[in-house]
């Protein structure tokens, strides 16, 4: 890798999940999504979902804490293991293969020569 060069991870952490919605919103639904560019409903309300919880718009009945929400183990309530437990799970997953692709560089097609 050459100096300057940046790398750019992005994890796609997204899990399924099943809602009922009625027909009006979501023929809506599919009529915006197959009108935006990659024209996934999936795609489209996660953006929904998404600005509207950066927006601030939610139920005010709605819970706005996230106390509680972690559970500490009883035998190292102030993680003094954390950094020890994070770094072998790093380790083994930096072992195990994967697959990876390179696409070749665009350049120039090169005319072939007649004869």
């Amino acid at each position: 890798m050459t100096p300057g060069t940046n790398i750019v991870y992005r994890m796609n952490m997204r899990k399924a999940i099943s809602i009922t919605l009625s027909e009006d919103n979501l023929l809506w639904l599919r009529g915006q999504a197959a009108r935006s560019a990659r024209g996934s409903v999936s795609e489209l309300l996660d953006r929904l979902v998404a600005d509207a919880r950066t927006g601030g718009r939610m139920d005010p009945a709605a819970v706005r804490s996230v106390v509680g929400s972690v559970d500490l183990p009883d035998d190292d309530p102030e993680l003094a293991g954390a950094d020890t437990y994070i770094r072998t799970l790093f380790g083994t997953s930096a072992r195990q293969p994967m697959v990876v692709r390179e696409r070749p560089p665009k350049g120039r097609k090169v005319k072939k020569a007649r004869g």
